[in-house]
């Protein structure tokens, strides 16, 4: 993990820490690429730090990847509280 996906694990937290939430809401705050994270809430994903929700119907809060719900897991929290 690194910076980066640090401050993507942060961002969920900051706006929901026990909730699904828009991916598009976290990257207010981080200014990423749309794609670029939805690439990295995808490998989050597979290493159990974020669990995510695509939708087959886009709309203005789904990522280009058609991820449309992000929620941090224990493991994410874990991460954040070690980290500190």
């Amino acid at each position: 993990m690194d910076d980066i996906d640090l401050k993507i694990i942060e961002a969920i937290n900051t706006v929901s820490p026990k909730s699904f939430v828009s991916p598009v809401k976290v990257n207010e705050g981080l200014k990423l690429d749309a794609n670029r994270l939805g690439t990295r809430l995808m490998i989050l994903k597979k290493s159990g730090y974020v669990d995510i929700m695509t939708s087959e119907y886009p709309s203005s809060l789904t990522l280009p990847n058609a991820i449309s719900k992000v929620y941090l897991t224990e493991l994410g929290r874990k991460t954040l509280t070690d980290k500190k």
